[in-house]
């Protein structure tokens, strides 16, 4: 295996090569009422099944959370 050596001005090149740490990819429960709804419900679902599948917004999460689009009557 190859020998590694500190540098001696002690920079930190391993940063400049890779680059900057990347943001999480998953929102998780972060946002609106609709997302955390349907992010709790995920984490229920893949705790309980395999393989869980897609985990989508039901028009129960928009009416139970006031953001149901406007209806005309």
């Amino acid at each position: 295996m190859a020998e590694r050596h500190r540098s001696k001005d002690g920079s930190r090149e391993t940063e400049e090569i890779i680059g900057e740490a990347a943001d999480i990819s998953q929102k998780g429960r972060e946002g609106g009422d609709i997302e955390r709804r349907v992010a709790t419900r995920d984490e229920e679902k893949r705790a309980k099944e395999k393989p869980a599948g897609v985990t989508r917004v039901t028009g129960q999460d928009s009416r139970e959370t006031g953001n149901a689009p406007e209806e005309d009557t």
